[in-house]
């Protein structure tokens, strides 16, 4: 049964723009290049050449660099990294040079030899006559398999969460429909929780808990998304196959105004398809008070609030709607080398969603219709209250030697949802969560490294190695009213024998050194280990906690090196070759370890036998680019990346009539077992062109993936396809620039190809597969102010229509029960002080 058709006014919409228009209470984002000079960011510029080196420095911090060719002609370098301002970068990188550098405007720098008259000056603008660097590379410094998500993009994004921010990147897909509290990420095929590897400042963020989502970031907190697609790097281990996604939090340096020792910033927001309302503000400041030390500190609140989501055609998702209420604090320190930086996020939100938030529409019992609509929905609800913390402590080190460069961090994370079920004509399962469950899923982390660098056999080396120690508790507990009288359940009270209690503590060391072969190829060999211990908590239900169904909550250890490896070559100035190959392991989860079944069934036992995943993976791609390629001052950026993974005894659940063939009655078997390996493999291009005038943007992916025999049966002669695969996909943006009005406005477009290749038809795969889904395209428009100077400077304007055709479409990756939003006009305002 639906809901009726959306027939909203747009009165409340004309509202919001007026007060919106009339208000001064708003904010912009700070130019990137502007925080840059006043803040530190962290900075990895290669040793060797200083025209690469200034290179680097362009595209890391987005300035742009501008010197005659003779001025850098066979000067070299030492290689200069860590978290440091553009200043004290390019203070290291010439000294000693006879090389000098002045501002010209604020997002401009010039280079000249001390004493060299320059060939024009005007005002307190240097020109020279042959400009050799352009900073502002469209894609950065990145190998073609690292996406990032600055603030710029975050703001125009508009996102409700960050699977939506992350959602229009190649290769990655967000997972699970409208509801916020049921979506999930999927990288390059690897569709479950523990595939992609999330971190807030630093903190891991785990939280696995069935069709209930991963991830409750608020994206206003963050300036900046790093998306490390596959699991090549040694300096994160244990999991993240499909990749590991890092959050920046906003600081006090990313805010303030150039000359600013504080300030503050709002910002309104506002979209139709829910009736989202968004108010967020912050205060930050930066000084030194007089002393030698430099303290910042930023305070950041946020409300979001939202009614159900009105999805393409028209038709209103029941119980969709969302409220969150999420605060930052962050503090820092700096002196003679040393800086000291805390933060603290908390985020809560609360609403009734179905049972399983991973889902579309709910659907109406016929038995609970004489009691009225209400409350045949309502006994289809729980209510969640959901908690998330984050906490961390962070101390560097960058003093004057370059072999002492360290990094101390400890952080806290935790993520609690607590789901009551008070409307329901019979006790609710326990398959379904029973009356009440909590469920916590916490993090304590430690952190310690260095890095060194040092010329050894007449090649530079940057050395960075370190230890790692992670723990991990699951706190699990339900109330299962249907049993509340019978000793054998423990009376009610019990966690889910899906979703068992336990710890996994995992300690790691690694190592990586960054060798330049040659000014223009490097290679960077490492190795990590990783050791984890688990450690299930005994059910407080005898039936799940007994030794005749070979049940076992005893602990077990896992252990396994990941040797890897990764080449870049500058072929010539605008190309570039990327390698990366790793060996990569992922340690069984508590789900899958403790899970467990009755005696009565055919595989109850629990599963401490499992064997590590392996991962042999490889990653390749090449980075293009070019200036005045069609017009004069035009730039064209062009990358593409292939990957092939091949994971050897993954880890499923024993489903299917053929996997427990043979077996006997008592069930003495695990639950989870490793199963035969499968391989997936892809490209992704994306292309980035400008001039003074348009911009263009494209982006392409395509993967393909197939399992030796099935999941639901082992023992079938032939391979099936991947569950996880996204379809094919084309993004593109054709945009126009104002430039004398600071204005920017074009169209977008998300082409997707049918998916037919699912294993919904292959040995029996309906049982768990999603079916087939078409193709569809869904097209939108934008248009972004953000005037430079008047009385709207630092003013930023956001508008956009997405979903422009109102197409009601359902993603591949939402398991074809959940559509997406229809159209949907989405407008912020922001101001800073």
């Amino acid at each position: 049964m639906t809901h009726s058709t959306y027939t909203g006014s747009a009165r409340p919409l004309l509202h919001l723009l007026a007060a919106v228009l009339a208000s001064t209470v708003t904010t912009a984002t700070i130019e990137t290049a502007q925080a840059q000079q006043t803040g530190a960011i962290e900075l990895n510029l290669p040793g060797g050449s200083l025209t690469s080196a200034l290179n680097a420095l362009a595209a890391q911090t987005r300035l742009q660099i501008v010197f005659d060719a003779g001025v850098t002609a066979g000067v070299s370098t030492a290689p200069v990294s860590g978290h440091l301002t553009a200043d004290a970068a390019l203070s290291r990188l010439l000294a000693g040079t006879g090389i000098i550098y002045r501002y010209s405007g604020s997002s401009m720098i010039t280079l000249s030899k001390a004493g060299a008259q320059a060939d024009r000056s005007d005002g307190d603008a240097t020109y020279l006559s042959t400009i050799v660097v352009k900073g502002g590379r469209h894609y950065g410094d990145n190998a073609p398999n690292v996406a990032v998500i600055g603030q710029e993009e975050i703001e125009q994004a508009q996102a409700s969460s960050l699977p939506e921010l992350v959602n229009k990147t190649p290769g990655v897909s967000l997972a699970g429909g409208v509801r916020i509290q049921g979506q999930t990420i999927t990288i390059r095929g690897f569709g479950r929780q523990s595939d992609t590897r999330i971190l807030l400042d630093g903190a891991p963020k785990n939280f696995e808990k069935y069709d209930q989502g991963t991830i409750f970031v608020e994206p206003e907190l963050l300036k900046k998304v790093e998306i490390q697609k596959g699991a090549t790097s040694v300096r994160y281990g244990n999991g993240g196959f499909g990749g590991t996604i890092l959050m920046e939090s906003k600081d006090a340096g990313d805010m303030l105004k150039p000359g600013q020792t504080w300030g503050a910033w709002g910002k309104t927001a506002y979209q139709t398809a829910n009736k989202e309302f968004l108010e967020t503000g912050a205060v930050y400041g930066k000084s030194d008070f007089g002393t030698p030390i430099t303290y910042n500190g930023l305070l950041s609140l946020t409300w979001r609030k939202s009614d159900d989501m009105r999805i393409g055609g028209g038709e209103i998702y029941e119980s969709s709607d969302s409220k969150l209420a999420s605060a930052l604090l962050k503090t820092g320190a700096d002196f003679d080398g040393n800086e000291i930086n805390t933060s603290v996020s908390y985020g809560r939100s609360n609403n009734w969603g179905p049972i399983a938030a991973v889902r579309g529409q709910l659907d109406i019992n016929s038995a609970d219709l004489p009691l009225g609509y209400d409350e045949a929905i309502a006994r289809r609800l729980a209510w969640r209250e959901l908690k998330d913390l984050t906490s961390t402590f962070e101390y560097k080190y960058t003093g004057d030697s370059d072999l002492v460069n360290a990094r101390f961090m400890a952080s806290y994370s935790s993520t609690g949802q607590h789901a009551t079920r008070t409307h329901y004509r019979s006790a609710p399962a326990a398959s379904v969560g029973g009356v009440e469950n909590d469920a916590t899923y916490s993090d304590f982390h430690l952190e310690a490294e260095n890095t060194s660098n040092f010329t050894l056999g007449g090649l530079d080396h940057k050395l960075n190695y370190g230890v790692q120690y992670n723990a991990h508790k699951r706190d699990v507990m339900m109330f299962d009213l249907a049993n509340v009288a019978k000793p054998d359940y423990n009376y009610g009270y019990y966690a889910p024998w899906y979703m068992p209690e336990g710890t996994q503590n995992t300690t790691s060391a690694f190592v990586r050194d960054t060798i330049d072969v040659t000014d223009t190829f490097k290679v960077t060999p490492g190795l990590r280990f990783d050791y984890v211990r688990s450690e299930g908590v005994p059910n407080a239900a005898p039936r799940y906690n007994n030794p005749a169904a070979d049940h076992d909550y005893s602990a077990v250890s896992h252990q396994g090196f990941t040797p890897a490896l990764s080449a870049e070559w500058q072929a010539t100035p605008n190309v570039r070759f990327f390698a990366d190959w790793a060996y990569a392991m992922r340690a069984p989860n508590i789900d899958e370890l403790y899970s467990t079944q009755s005696v009565l069934t055919n595989a109850s036992g629990t599963s401490r036998g499992l064997d590590i995943e392996r991962n042999n993976t490889i990653n390749l791609g090449i980075d293009v680019n070019f200036d005045d390629v069609f017009l004069d001052g035009d730039s064209l950026s062009t990358r593409v990346a292939l990957f092939n993974n091949h994971v050897t005894s993954p880890v499923t659940r024993r489903i299917g009539t053929a996997n427990l063939s043979g077996m006997n009655l008592t069930g003495q078997v695990p639950w989870y077992w490793n199963t035969p390996s499968y391989y997936s493999r892809g490209v992704e291009v994306q292309a980035h062109y400008e001039t003074e005038r348009m911009f263009g943007d494209l982006g392409f992916s395509w993967m393909e993936g197939e399992r030796h025999a099935a999941i639901n049966n082992i023992f079938y002669n032939g391979d099936t396809y991947l569950v996880d695969l996204a379809p094919t996909t084309l993004l593109a943006t054709l945009g126009m620039k104002v430039p004398d009005r600071d204005l920017s406005f074009g169209w977008t477009a998300t082409f997707v190809n049918a998916q037919d290749r699912t294993p919904y038809r292959q040995a029996g795969g309906s049982t768990y597969a999603t079916k087939a889904s078409p193709g569809y395209s869904v097209h939108g428009l934008f248009l972004d102010w953000t005037p430079k100077e008047g009385m709207m400077k630092d003013t930023e304007l956001h508008v956009a229509l997405e979903n422009m055709f109102d197409k009601r479409y359902l993603p591949y990756l939402s398991d074809g029960i959940s559509a997406m939003p229809g159209r949907n006009f989405k407008i912020s305002l922001s101001r800073r002080f």
